[in-house]
């Protein structure tokens, strides 16, 4: 996860002068890296395939040797994410795809602009600054007062990923998708991956039913979903 790590932050923008040239020359000297940086960049087109004003635009001044990869992944997904798997040291695990997806998705929680401090503003500060515990507290609160708020159900499950507690994050994500079928509703997808993080015995076919009614019912995470399913051995 800390290489996974590494590889988004060069392409965020976010490595110091020194760290972007440490990856450049992992790039050229690395095989494996290589390779798990051209997995990266698929996943990346893959789950930004439903929301393109979302993907970050690589920084200026990259290496040629960059843009190959990119390239690369946008035809390897033309062609299947399923050939992605021939450049993946080993067969990537449900909640490895799962770490991918909500890296992606889920750095960081939009920031409110303008207006008071208040208790929304304070959770996400502490949540973009990796203090899990003080923000799932804030969220756990704010939800309290108002149990049926789609953005703190999302908020409060997704910091409960981060603090590896798999049954709260469930139960957040499946209130979440029960409050509307709305195309814009993550909840359906976020329960299946928590089920994929938590890894309990049945939890891989509570994972699959999920992702299959994200695509039947053609909801938020559906082209991501598709490829979950078809990839990750997940029982009949």
């Amino acid at each position: 996860m800390q290489e996974l790590k590494f590889i988004d932050n060069y392409f965020s923008g976010l490595l110091s002068a020194r760290d972007r040239v440490r990856f450049e020359i992992e790039l050229q000297n690395n095989r494996r890296f290589a390779e798990t940086v051209a997995f990266y960049l698929l996943v990346r087109e893959a789950a930004h395939r439903e929301a393109q004003s979302r993907i970050q635009p690589l920084p200026t001044g990259q290496s040629w040797r960059v843009w190959v990869f990119r390239a690369a992944a946008v035809c390897l997904l033309v062609l299947g994410i399923s050939l992605a798997f021939r450049f993946w040291p080993g067969h990537p695990s449900g909640s490895e795809l799962a770490d991918l997806y909500l890296t992606e998705h889920y750095d960081r929680l939009p920031v409110q602009m303008g207006g008071p401090a208040d208790s929304l503003t304070i959770g996400i500060d502490a949540y973009n600054q990796g203090r899990w515990a003080e923000a799932g507290a804030v969220f756990e609160t704010l939800l309290q007062r108002e149990p049926t708020q789609l953005q703190l159900l999302e908020y409060a499950g997704v910091v409960a990923l981060h603090a590896k507690k798999y049954d709260q994050a469930i139960t957040h994500f499946h209130r979440l998708g029960r409050q509307t079928a709305l195309y814009g509703n993550p909840g359906f997808f976020l329960e299946a991956l928590s089920y994929l993080k938590r890894g309990q015995p049945m939890d891989k076919i509570r994972a699959k039913k999920l992702l299959r009614t994200v695509i039947q019912d053609n909801l938020e995470g559906k082209y991501a979903a598709e490829q979950l399913v078809k990839q990750i051995d997940i029982p009949h």
